[in-house]
């Protein structure tokens, strides 16, 4: 199942806050969720401005409505008998269409939420820190459901025994790559992350970086372009634009990611150990960017 929400609705217009599929009068079945802009949160990489908080109004009521939609589904599959042989994942493809999230390869665009019902695993409500990625996908649930594959035929793998409260070191580490949202928006990024560090290689990194069109002509964006705020979050705007070659964060002590180590002199082995690990999987995935890291 794969609803829309929360995305942006269009027409995008930089002049008001986007609908995020919100109408008057609402949805049969849904129960309206209307706050006021004082009363939301602004994320803790956005700058407090009114037209991010009209949005974020907006971008609430459609986190409700597919909060509610999402539990529509799990009556209607306990109605049906079949609830207890359904494997249900709940995830999202990207981090919030607003500016410094989306599109970007910061755990605000690829920390995403991965939400598990599985039969015959009895580990209700637990939580696992467990780094998983969305290539890892199909081999699980080819193997939850019995399956037989090669493992080699993909360059993900299966976390079975992870929901099973198993081997969950074996899983401390992750990969992730950007080329464009949209042919206007290229600037590819490769990225390593464990629970420690994480490392960016901004490929286009001679590029100012670009916006994805619907993040761009937001209210959100204009706001904040218009403004003059020098910060998103605790990140400067500058530093978001105008990125350099390679990015080192300490996931632990910075996880706003906002002081780059890789230029500092003590932190030089840890930046060569990360460049070796998105070396290897550039070369193993054969990126066609993996002739930049040859040449070089």
């Amino acid at each position: 199942m794969a609803p829309n929400d929360p995305h942006r609705a269009a027409p995008h217009q930089f002049d008001k806050a986007n609908s995020f599929g919100n109408r008057k009068g609402g949805y049969p079945g849904v129960k309206p969720f209307r706050q006021k802009p004082s009363e939301v949160g602004i994320p803790n990489y956005l700058p407090d401005l009114p037209q991010i908080r009209d949005e974020m109004v907006e971008f609430n009521e459609s986190i409700s409505r597919i909060d509610q939609g999402f539990g529509r589904l799990i009556q209607n599959l306990k109605q049906a008998g079949v609830f207890e042989n359904t494997i249900i994942l709940f995830l999202s493809d990207n981090g919030t269409p607003m500016p410094n999230a989306k599109t970007t390869l910061y755990d605000t665009g690829i920390r995403l939420p991965l939400l598990m019902h599985v039969p015959g695993i009895q580990r209700q409500g637990k939580i696992d820190d467990a780094l998983v990625s969305w290539v890892d996908l199909t081999p699980t649930l080819l193997d939850l459901a019995g399956v037989k594959y090669k493992a080699d035929s993909f360059n993900g793998r299966s976390f079975k025994t992870v929901l099973n409260g198993k081997n969950t070191d074996d899983f401390s580490e992750v990969y992730a790559s950007h080329n464009f949202h949209e042919i206007t928006m290229y600037y590819p990024m490769r990225a390593v992350r464990d629970k420690r560090y994480k490392l960016i290689w901004n490929i286009a990194h001679r590029l100012e970086y670009p916006t994805g069109w619907n993040v761009w002509d937001s209210s959100t964006n204009y706001a904040i372009r218009e403004s003059g705020v020098t910060h998103l979050g605790q990140r400067l705007v500058q530093d978001y634009k105008f990125r350099a070659e390679y990015e080192l964060y300490d996931l632990i002590n910075d996880p706003l990611e906002v002081n780059n180590l890789a230029y500092r002199a003590k932190h030089q082995t840890t930046l060569n150990k990360y460049k070796n690990k998105i070396k290897q999987f550039v070369t193993q995935t054969q990126d066609p960017w993996a002739i930049k890291l040859i040449h070089e």
